[in-house]
């Protein structure tokens, strides 16, 4: 019984590890702004150290690369490639995306799910893809978003709190279009 124990908290200890928090990123050598949300963030002790990012940023599960160790296998020397990546303020990255080393993500930026970051983004706009590129600007993306919301709104639906015959009678109602769904502030 105290093997599982030791084994569970040395696995705790591992997850804790992979998946840093802001404090300990700063720790390591981030320099990192306030209001920043870090969900399942992939980022090592050795890329923390070239990694800034700014106010207000938002990323989930995604991977941070400042390094790259393909020389190794070819050059012959225990070498790496490094870069920065820097992030701007008012970010949003998107799910699954990967963001290489040398890269600026500048301000005012969204980038889809599932994005290979490159090459610098520039400032208020939304890019995504592999490889992520500009495909609209943010200004575009509210004006859209919003008509979207005034077209498509579902104020206080609770999804979680369904029956299965209403996640049904929900089902049919979205079928074949995006539509929102929020909280109306009291």
């Amino acid at each position: 019984m105290v093997k599982f124990f030791i084994s569970l908290l040395s696995d705790i200890n591992g997850w804790l590890k992979q998946r840093p928090t802001v404090k300990r990123l700063r720790k390591w050598g981030a320099i990192i702004g306030e209001d920043v949300e870090l969900i399942n963030v992939d980022c090592g002790r050795k890329d923390a150290t070239c990694l800034e990012i700014g106010n207000h940023v938002t990323l989930t599960y995604v991977t941070l690369l400042t390094h790259d160790a393909s020389p190794q296998r070819f050059v012959g020397y225990a070498i790496n490639r490094l870069g920065r990546i820097v992030i701007g303020n008012n970010v949003f990255v998107g799910r699954q995306s990967i963001i290489f080393p040398n890269v600026k993500v500048g301000n005012n930026v969204i980038i889809g799910a599932g994005s290979i970051v490159n090459k610098d983004i520039p400032d208020n706009v939304v890019a995504a893809g592999n490889p992520c590129r500009v495909i609209s600007s943010i200004g575009d993306y509210v004006k859209k978003t919003k008509q979207g919301m005034e077209d498509n709104m579902f104020w206080n639906i609770y999804r979680d709190k369904m029956s299965i015959e209403e996640i049904r009678e929900f089902n049919k109602k979205i079928d074949g279009r995006i539509v929102y769904s929020g909280r109306k502030k009291v």
